[in-house]
């Protein structure tokens, strides 16, 4: 499902004047209950659910922005919309900025797989400077929605042939490991699993041979993203990881490599 598929235009709005989170979840569920899968819900649930997330943890991401988003049973498909505020509030962001942007999803309680990808494809559209500060500047509503639309799903590359890779992106920046893995949460294809690794000189120190090379205090931030993506999102997924973490050629604390797949059995979906 591509993000630009579920955003509503009646659920976006550049007028709203919340003078707290509690209230900007509340005029979000009263604009998103005028959306198809949810007029039969009632914007009292639909608050209700959204204050419930909020209470697990904060959905401010940072740099003023904040995705409230809820599952909700039996709704007919999904929903997404955009709040953006002349004022920010207050809203626990771990950076402490106001937030002022805030783009929603609200989905069936079925689909936890969807939610997550389409939430961490707001994620990673609110990322970018420019769009922020195009939406913050967008003068209607109508505008506003159609600037997220635009870079929501953007297309993807078909020349590359059908199949899929193995990708392995190997990190030792703990600080960005959170962002580069909501990056495998996008494509709906993908299957992906996290291992923990210890380097080689961790087990090499231990042989008497190589006594004395390395401290016997080292210990490194070590993980491993295993992935099977389909070929033409491998071009995509590099791009968006190296929007977060700058140009590969420039690291020496990340690396990825790809290769071919003869064959693919099974998935995982859970």
């Amino acid at each position: 499902m591509k993000l630009s598929e579920i955003i509503e235009p009646g659920s976006v709005s550049i007028d709203l004047k919340p003078d707290s989170s509690e209230q900007l979840l509340r005029e979000i569920a009263a604009l998103a209950s005028s959306a198809e899968p949810l007029k039969s819900i009632g914007s009292e649930v639909i608050y209700n659910a959204l204050s419930e997330r909020e209470k697990l943890s904060s959905t401010a991401c940072g740099h003023g922005v904040a995705i409230p988003h809820c599952r909700i049973r039996d709704m007919s498909g999904f929903v997404a919309g955009l709040v953006v505020l002349s004022n920010g509030i207050d809203f626990n962001a771990a950076d402490n900025e106001k937030v002022d942007l805030i783009p929603f999803v609200i989905g069936p309680e079925e689909h936890p797989r969807t939610h997550l990808q389409l939430l961490s494809s707001l994620a990673q559209v609110f990322r970018n400077d420019e769009l922020r500060n195009n939406i913050r500047n967008a003068e209607t509503s109508e505008i506003a929605c159609k600037i997220l639309s635009d870079n929501a799903s953007p297309e993807e590359d078909r020349s590359a042939r059908s199949g899929k890779k193995l990708l392995h992106l190997f990190v030792q920046d703990e600080s960005v490991f959170d962002e580069l893995l909501q990056v495998f949460a996008t494509a709906e294809t993908t299957s992906s699993m996290i291992m923990d690794a210890d380097e080689s000189t961790r087990y090499l120190m231990n042989i008497p041979f190589y006594a004395g090379f390395w401290n016997t205090d080292i210990h490194h931030f070590n993980r491993i993203i295993v992935s099977v993506i389909r070929n033409e999102l491998i071009n995509a997924t590099i791009r968006n990881i190296e929007f977060i973490c700058g140009p590969l050629s420039e690291r020496t604390d990340i690396m990825i490599t790809v290769s071919d797949l003869q064959s693919v059995h099974g998935s995982l979906e859970s």
